[in-house]
């Protein structure tokens, strides 16, 4: 139990940033050869783990400003935990990566899900800055900067709209959108809402964060 702890605290992450540097020797590799769908959920799976080092290591605290959004009593221990951090954030980098390597089956779905996936996480981080903004004005916060909100606006909202200006240019199914809408809803679900859920029930101790990243100096 101890190592499945240290792989939840600190040692998944660096997994997840591998697997980053890996698929941007993959894009670097097959630059020429790839339809440009594959190269956007390819950049997608190389912006995420940008992102989680944003939310978890620098300046990290994403997880204390979520859990205050799920209006938890105890922001460090529930719902997100290092448990349940761990599975949505490799788990979705791990769901990337197979979509990557499979978009010539998925081609419109998979761009579709480049879409939302930044739509998503842009309205979420935006929505939570904003909430953190009015919780901390008052000792000093002056801008909706939340860990995230960084990567959201200026990395996934770009590679959103080269997702929608492809599926302008290429035919699709409403059948192919929904797909892609199904497989973001999934990871929405079975990575995100569903851990917590039994993070919820559980509240486990041995699993909260040590700090509150970001937001340490507003709390003290």
């Amino acid at each position: 139990m101890e190592l499945f702890r240290k792989w939840c605290d600190r040692t998944w992450l660096y997994a997840v940033y591998f697997l980053g540097v890996a698929m941007g020797c993959l894009l670097i590799w097959n630059i020429n050869s790839w339809e440009q769908s594959q190269k956007l959920v390819c950049i997608l799976a190389i912006i995420v783990p940008m992102h989680i080092f944003e939310e978890n290591s620098f300046p990290a605290g994403f997880y204390f400003m979520n859990n205050l959004g799920f209006h938890s009593k105890e922001p460090t221990v529930y719902p997100q935990n290092m448990c349940t951090n761990m599975v949505t954030n490799l788990g979705a980098e791990i769901v990337l990566i197979l979509v990557t390597l499979s978009v010539h089956k998925i081609e419109v779905s998979a761009v579709t899900l480049v879409v939302f996936f930044g739509i998503g996480e842009t309205i979420n981080h935006t929505r939570s800055g904003i909430m953190m903004y009015q919780r901390y004005r008052e000792k000093g916060k002056r801008t909706v900067y939340g860990p995230g909100i960084a990567t959201s606006w200026c990395l996934m909202i770009p590679l959103s709209v080269a997702g929608v200006k492809w599926l302008s240019v290429h035919p699709f199914t409403v059948i192919q959108i929904l797909g892609g809408i199904g497989i973001f809803m999934g990871i929405a679900v079975c990575l995100i809402l569903l851990p917590f859920a039994i993070s919820i029930k559980v509240k486990s101790e041995r699993f909260a964060f040590e700090d509150k990243g970001y937001f340490e100096k507003y709390e003290n």
